[in-house]
């Protein structure tokens, strides 16, 4: 088991800090998506509660898997094409700038609508702004569309890596997959 990223492959800690990423953020996205629908009350409270610290915990990933990115070698792209190598090079920085959009303006809406939060019962974070119902519509606005934006560059995502496995047939899928990428 190789740790840090090679020339040829990713590490462990890299394809552990995308694919639990990937987890974390499809529960917290699906927690959101139905969060809304729930009646006022205890269960409500708790998963809103549950899905801002989800949020929190994002951010905190994203800046460690950012600086573990800036740290590492990134293995050498597997196509020849300048073009298609620049475009994955900046849909992946996307990622890290669109997660932090998702994630400070639903803080920021959190904190326009009711101020501090608790992190999973550990501690709270401070509010980013004061009690706002104007900033608070705003933040909300910007968190929806900044979720549609994530999920049409996941799909991006998913359909580049398919066409990487199925039709160029290259090692882009395995190399982040778990296990030997040499096969």
């Amino acid at each position: 088991m190789i740790i840090k990223n090679t020339l040829s492959s990713y590490g462990f800690v890299s394809k552990n800090f995308h694919w639990i990423m990937a987890l974390i953020i499809l529960f917290n996205f699906t927690l959101g998506y139905f969060m809304g629908d729930l009646d006022k009350g205890p269960l409500r409270f708790f998963i809103f509660n549950f899905h801002k610290s989800i949020g929190i915990l994002v951010i905190v990933l994203i800046i460690l898997r950012f600086l573990w990115r800036l740290v590492n070698l990134v293995p050498t792209p597997l196509s020849q094409n300048n073009l298609l190598n620049k475009l994955s090079k900046f849909v992946h920085y996307f990622f890290y700038f669109i997660l932090l959009v998702v994630t400070f303006s639903g803080w920021t809406y959190s904190s326009a609508r009711g101020g501090p939060f608790n992190v999973f019962g550990l501690f709270s974070v401070p509010a980013l702004v004061e009690k706002n119902e104007e900033i608070g519509k705003i933040a909300r606005d910007i968190h929806s569309i900044s979720v549609y934006i994530f999920i049409a560059f996941v799909a991006l995502h998913i359909l580049a890596t398919l066409y990487h496995h199925y039709f160029l047939k290259d090692k882009t899928l395995k190399r982040m997959w778990f296990g030997n990428s040499a096969d």
